[in-house]
């Protein structure tokens, strides 16, 4: 009955059936996504250059799998892709054209990965959809940074690559949208990862009940899974161009001054 009730209230709680392929899956956001979108019922294409880890991955998804359905299993859920997305174009074509035979097509792309080969992927992976004549979301994610509101010292490089993800995610839903293919980027504030590591070694809630306006931090899971949920499913078929933002308000202001944090 509760799960009847989430299902009509939430319908993007399942999302059976989609296959999804997730760049930089191998930790992380990436590795989050994966294991969230599996449990929804998503068939999962995680690639990523650590082989070693995307196979962990996988395994620690099927297992689940198997146990959900009462250890009969539904055959594969989860299947690893070796791409660098800083390779060359060939490579990356090469990788897709896997990555898309592994279950027949490919319904979502998840551009996590790293700071370079959003717009490779996107294009390797859009252009089978127009063929195959299938809708299909394209999800970038980019970063608070990216904004005109939040910079820092030694971001040339990390910032403008994001800022140009929310550019290439307005250009794309523009021209890709004739096909029925949406693209909508997710720009996440501070959560735990490879990058941010160190950063949540300390303790984080005294700052943010100063700073930030929700006056918390969250985890990944479920405060950008729930969001990726909803781009996959086709309750969001209407929602194209857009880069949503999710740092629990604190980049809305700057950087306030008191007389002790």
């Amino acid at each position: 009955m509760a799960s009847e009730i989430l299902h009509t209230l939430e319908p993007w709680s399942r999302l059976d059936g989609k296959i999804v392929m997730v760049t930089g899956a191998s930790s992380g956001l990436g590795r989050e996504f994966c294991l969230d979108l599996a449990k929804a019922g998503c068939r999962i294409v995680a690639s990523a250059r650590r082989m070693d880890r995307l196979r962990s991955l996988c395994d620690e998804i099927n297992q689940l799998n198997a146990v959900m359905v009462g250890g009969n299993g539904d055959g594969c859920r989860a299947v690893a892709v070796e791409l660098d997305i800083a390779s060359d174009n060939s490579a990356i074509g090469a990788s897709v054209a896997k990555a898309w035979d592994v279950f027949g097509h490919i319904d979502v792309l998840v551009n996590n990965a790293g700071v370079r080969g959003t717009w490779q992927v996107s294009k390797c992976v859009a252009s089978r959809l127009r063929s195959a004549n299938r809708r299909g979301s394209i999800i970038n994610i980019s970063s608070i940074t990216g904004l005109n509101r939040v910079q820092f010292f030694g971001g040339i490089a990390y910032n403008s690559s994001k800022s140009a993800v929310d550019s290439i995610t307005r250009i794309m839903a523009l021209e890709l949208g004739g096909y029925n293919i949406r693209v909508n980027s997710i720009a996440p504030g501070l959560f735990p990862s490879e990058i941010s590591g160190a950063i949540f070694q300390h303790n984080l809630e005294i700052l943010a009940k100063k700073m930030i306006p929700l006056r918390t931090s969250g985890p990944t899971n479920p405060a950008l899974t729930s969001l990726v949920r909803y781009l996959v499913h086709d309750s969001s078929n209407y929602v194209s161009g857009n880069t949503f933002i999710v740092d629990f308000g604190s980049s809305l202001p700057g950087v306030p001054i008191y007389s002790s944090l």
